[in-house]
C-alpha cells in the first residue's frame, strides 16, 4: 500500500479488532512472525488433515456391511483368478512354465523364434554351405505379470485384514485410541485394495486371451508343444487327438517357413 517492497508481508489482527499491513522483516524482527506463522499453519494443517482421515475412516465405517461384502467378493474373484492360472500353468509342463516365468521376471514379453536360412556359393565350386540366421517376432504376450504368485497372496492376506478390520470397528463397543488408529489403518487402505483387486483379475483375463499359438515356440519338449498345440488348434475351432495336433503344428511351421524364406525355424531363447 506505501509502495515498499514489504516481501509477502503479514496482516495482522489488533486488540481492538481492527487489521492492518506489516512487512514481512518488520513482522519477523518485531514479533517473530515467520517461526510462530508457520508453525501455527503446520499444526493447524495437521489438525485439518486428521480430522479428514478420521471423517474418511467413519464413512467407511458407516458403510461396514457394504465392504466387508464387497472385499468378501473381491476375495474370492482373486483367488478364482489364481486357481485358473495355476491349472493352465501346471497342465502345460515344466520347460515351459519356467520360461513364462522367466518372461514375466525379465519384463520381455515377445515370442522370438530363428529361421534358418541356407544359401550355397557356387563361386570356389565346392558348392560350400553359407548359413544365415533370421530373427522374427512372431507376437507379443499380454498379462505376464498375473505369472507372480505373491501378489495374490499378499493381496488376499491384505483384504482378509481389511475386512477384519470392518468387523471389530463395527462390533467392538470399546476400542482405546491404539486400536482405532490401528482399525483405521487397515480400513483407508479398503478401496485402494479393491481396485488393485480388480486390476489383478482383468490382468489373468488378458493373460488368457493370449493366443495358444505363441505358447507353442516357448518350449522345445515334444510332449509340451503336443499339449499346446492341441490348445491353439481348439482354440481354431478344430478338435482332435495329440497326433493331430502335432501335424498341424507341424503344417504352421512349414507355412511359416514358406513365408519367412527360409528352410527351418528354432526357438530363440
Amino acid at each position: 500500500m506505501c509502495g515498499t517492497p514489504h516481501n509477502h508481508g503479514w496482516v495482522a489482527k489488533l486488540k481492538d479488532g481492527t487489521v492492518t499491513i506489516l512487512g514481512a522483516d518488520c513482522a519477523n524482527d518485531k514479533f517473530g512472525a515467520d517461526s510462530t506463522v508457520f508453525k501455527d499453519i503446520s499444526l493447524a494443517m495437521n489438525a485439518r488433515r486428521e480430522k479428514e482421515r478420521a471423517d474418511k475412516v467413519r464413512s467407511l465405517v458407516e458403510q461396514s456391511m457394504h465392504f466387508e461384502n464387497e472385499l468378501r467378493a473381491a476375495i474370492a474373484r482373486v483367488r478364482q483368478a489364481r486357481m485358473q492360472l495355476d491349472e493352465f500353468l501346471s497342465s502345460v509342463g515344466h520347460e515351459f512354465r519356467q520360461r513364462i516365468v522367466n518372461m514375466a521376471k525379465t519384463g520381455n514379453a515377445s515370442v522370438v523364434i530363428e529361421g534358418i536360412k541356407v544359401r550355397y556359393d557356387q563361386k570356389s565350386g565346392k558348392n560350400t554351405p553359407e548359413t544365415s540366421i533370421i530373427k522374427h517376432t512372431l507376437g507379443v504376450l499380454d498379462g505376464l505379470s498375473a505369472i507372480d504368485y505373491q501378489q495374490f497372496l499378499r493381496l488376499t492376506v491384505e483384504m482378509e485384514h481389511i475386512k477384519a478390520a470392518f468387523v471389530e470397528a463395527r462390533t467392538s463397543t470399546q476400542l482405546n485410541r491404539a486400536i482405532k488408529a490401528k482399525l483405521g489403518n487397515h480400513i483407508e487402505q479398503c478401496e485402494p485394495a479393491l481396485v488393485q483387486a480388480e486390476k489383478l483379475v482383468q490382468i489373468v483375463t488378458r493373460f488368457f486371451r493370449n493366443q495358444a499359438w505363441l505358447y507353442c515356440f516357448l518350449t522345445d519338449d515334444r510332449s509340451e508343444r503336443a499339449r499346446l498345440a492341441k490348445r491353439a488348434m481348439s482354440e481354431s475351432g478344430i478338435e482332435g487327438s495329440r497326433d493331430q495336433a502335432k501335424a498341424w503344428l507341424t503344417q504352421r511351421e512349414h507355412e511359416l517357413c514358406r513365408e519367412l524364406g527360409v528352410e527351418r525355424i528354432r526357438l530363440c531363447r
